[in-house]
């Protein structure tokens, strides 16, 4: 198992102490979506998990700020991230739903919450993560916030190109996905997926690089699942 599903079923294993619905996101999940599970041993490490909660206030966050560090979670102060813990030498960052409880959030933290799937790591754990459709869409927001347009050196970009390659069913997830989520997606990335800056993007990320696929697989791909022809 890589390093990054070996951290999400120790952490898994503590938060159930929590008696509430969690989901998993971010890059330590990115392996989960691929559809041939021998991929996970190439994807990127991460340095951190990061989780989501069902919260609405402050107030909700304090308690369940309380509940983790009973479990065993230690706040990570030196890091200065509100939502930032760690367990057992794992960096985890605990997040609502929503961004006015602590000040940030993604746009599609809540819609991913309530359309989380269960993914197994192993016969004995299971969790629950983003569908794809709202993997991509967080990620995609996550590299508008953060990625400064930059997709080579990206690990928000480098994530979505590994879906895109390794989820022979990303097109038929797309397109039937909920119509927020899937116009949203169709809007922000046919308008510059055929662009010279997203094509050098693919190739950083793609296995091989430029000897590896050709950046028309992913582009394929994305047509089919905006079924632009």
């Amino acid at each position: 198992m890589h390093e990054n599903l070996t951290r999400i079923k120790a952490v898994s294993k503590v938060l159930d102490g929590l008696k509430q619905e969690y989901v998993f996101v971010g890059g330590a999940t990115v392996s989960l979506y691929a559809t041939d599970p021998e991929l996970a041993e190439e994807v990127r490490p991460t340095d951190d998990v990061d989780v989501i909660v069902e919260l609405a206030s402050y107030g909700g966050y304090a308690e369940i700020d309380e509940k983790l560090r009973e479990l065993g979670f230690a706040n990570d102060v030196e890091s200065g991230v509100i939502c930032r813990y760690r367990l057992q030498g794992i960096v985890v960052d605990v997040m609502p739903t929503e961004p006015k409880v602590i000040g940030f959030s993604n746009i599609w933290y809540p819609d991913g919450f309530a359309n989380a799937v269960t993914k197994a790591l192993d016969a004995e754990t299971s969790v629950r993560i983003f569908s794809m459709p709202y993997f991509v869409a967080s990620k995609w927001e996550a590299f508008k916030g953060r990625g400064k347009g930059d997709y080579r050196t990206s690990k928000d970009f480098e994530d979505l190109v590994y879906v895109w390659e390794n989820a022979d069913d990303f097109a038929e997830q797309i397109i039937v996905a909920p119509a927020d989520v899937k116009d949203y997606l169709k809007s922000e990335l046919s308008t510059i997926m055929n662009s010279d800056d997203f094509s050098e993007g693919l190739y950083a990320h793609l296995s091989g690089g430029y000897g590896g696929k050709d950046a028309n697989y992913i582009l394929i791909k994305l047509q089919q699942a905006f079924e632009i022809y």
